[in-house]
């Protein structure tokens, strides 16, 4: 019996630690490689070790070809794609759209994200929803990009009368026939009537009441305009029975006003039901900007040496000083939430820098730090205008044709000037991208300025509005009769189009 044999006995052992030797080193062995796999490095077709990094690549629409440094990479979007790190330029391409670039630099073992990419068709393809004599003094967009509310310019009538559109049927059909909704008689003052020159102040987030500035040579007021219910819509200076120089939503609801007096440099909260204004919240004032129910960025000179002001933070009747600046014209404050952090910008157009804020509140309440400490500053010497894009990543400053952009997520900035004359101050067509218009054409940008687009021929000196899948754009087009249409622009082309 083999088991009763020494040496054989002795042979099996032997042979089962040189199995378990074996093992023990293809374990290790995978180990390593699983490890050094998982740090980004690799073995080329040369046998070289290289060190790779991840690249996620997704466009609008998807199926469109990727090419790096020209080689088609045989795969589409959406991709998740494993590449030596190292400068590249990617090229998305689809049949009917044009081509959408970008140069970047993979670091090692590094992720680089282009999901964002738009592509627009080659030729585009337009469907006249309806036909004005003139230009339409307002054209305003729903929070969810569902209704359209355009003001007809109809200069026989006592009425402001809005055409009213449904972006969401566009998805069924390529035209509707606009209903009407009017401002009841009475609620303005003067007697401008239909041409009532009305600027949107802002929407509730019920998409369906409007908070409108209205300015006629008496002087102006505040109209809470509700296209779904007109006969709910409201006054604001007769409600509370003042002259206000600024109005905003509490909370984005229309139940409670911030009401501001530059006379008296006063915030109110104004209770719309009752008709009353509240104590004074904030004295001082020169500029304001709510977000919720508790917080407020706004501008003061209280104590402040002559020439200078201050932005300062009001958090649930706490006030925090944020950055102390040039007392100017304009003055530049927002702030808005990313990723659980909330950011903040203060300037002004007497300043070189704008600067930008990451939790504040936190550094001020640190007794380590003690004072709120500026994350970036984009310097756009007499900036206008700031902003953040619709999903709150970028940071946008503008100044004309100068801009600076910040990207929350990965940290970097860029300072450009576009080229192209602008008719207007640009604005956020969605997360990633900046719309206006230039030489009579829609003009597209991604937040970088890559990518600058001239679209199609437009009298809005807004650019244009999107449906919410951003398959239609809304934009205003001249005819040779001097009229203008306004037009449905279909964003898809060849096999992305609609079966007729």
């Amino acid at each position: 019996m083999d088991f009763l044999d020494p040496r054989k006995r002795r042979a099996h052992k032997i042979r089962l630690i040189v199995g378990y030797v074996l093992v023990a080193i293809a374990i290790g062995l995978a180990t390593v490689i699983l490890a050094y796999g998982a740090n980004g490095y690799g073995i080329n077709k040369k046998g070289q070790i290289i060190q790779n990094g991840l690249l996620f690549v997704d466009s609008k629409p998807g199926g469109a070809e990727i090419y790096l440094n020209g080689k088609n990479w045989n795969a589409t979007t959406s991709a998740r794609l494993v590449i030596p790190a190292g400068d590249y330029t990617l090229t998305l391409k689809k049949s009917g759209y044009r081509d959408w670039q970008r140069s970047f630099t993979l670091q090692e073992s590094s992720i680089d994200r282009f999901v964002y990419p738009f592509l627009y068709p080659v030729k585009f393809r337009t469907t006249t929803l309806t036909n004005y004599a003139t230009q339409p003094a307002l054209i305003t967009e729903s929070p969810s990009q569902r209704w359209l509310l355009i003001q007809r310019p109809d200069s026989d009538s006592k009425q402001v009368t809005f055409d009213q559109l449904d972006l969401n049927a566009l998805s069924k059909t390529e035209s509707q026939t606009p209903t009407q909704v009017s401002i009841p008689e009475g609620l303005l003052s003067g007697d401008d009537g239909a041409r009532a020159n009305l600027s949107v102040v802002e929407w509730s987030t019920d998409n369906n009441n409007v908070l409108l500035k209205h300015t006629y040579s008496g002087g102006s007021e505040y109209i809470v305009f509700n296209r779904n219910k007109p006969e709910q819509s409201f006054n604001v200076n007769k409600i509370f029975n003042i002259v206000p120089d600024e109005v905003a939503l509490f909370n984005k609801k229309v139940d409670q006003l911030y009401v501001y007096s530059q006379a008296n440099q006063t915030v109110q909260l104004g209770d719309v039901s009752k008709g009353t204004l509240a104590t004074p919240m904030l004295k001082k004032v020169l500029a304001f900007k709510p977000y919720g129910t508790d917080l407020m960025t706004y501008i003061t000179d209280q104590n402040m040496p002559s020439g200078e002001v201050q932005a300062r933070i009001w958090n649930n009747g706490k006030t925090y000083p944020l950055y102390t600046l040039t007392a100017g014209s304009t003055y530049l404050i927002d702030a808005a939430q990313y990723s659980g952090h909330w950011y903040y910008i203060a300037g002004s157009d007497t300043d070189k820098r704008v600067n930008i804020y990451e939790d504040p509140l936190s550094d001020i309440n640190n007794k380590s730090i003690g004072k709120a400490i500026p994350t970036l500053a984009l310097n756009v010497l007499g900036a206008t205008k700031v902003g953040f894009s619709n999903n709150a990543r970028f940071v946008e400053v503008e100044n004309g044709q100068s801009f600076g952009v910040f990207d929350i997520e990965t940290k970097d900035n860029y300072q450009y000037r576009l080229d192209a004359p602008l008719a207007g101050p640009m604005t956020w067509m969605d997360g990633h991208r900046l719309i206006g218009e230039s030489d009579g054409k829609v003009y597209v940008t991604d937040y970088d300025s890559t990518n600058q687009q001239p679209l199609v021929p437009t009298t809005d000196p807004s650019g244009a509005l999107f449906s919410s899948d951003y398959n239609h754009m809304i934009t205003l087009q001249a005819k040779s009769d001097g009229t203008l249409n306004l037009v449905n622009v279909d964003m898809r082309a060849g096999n992305d189009l609609p079966k007729q």
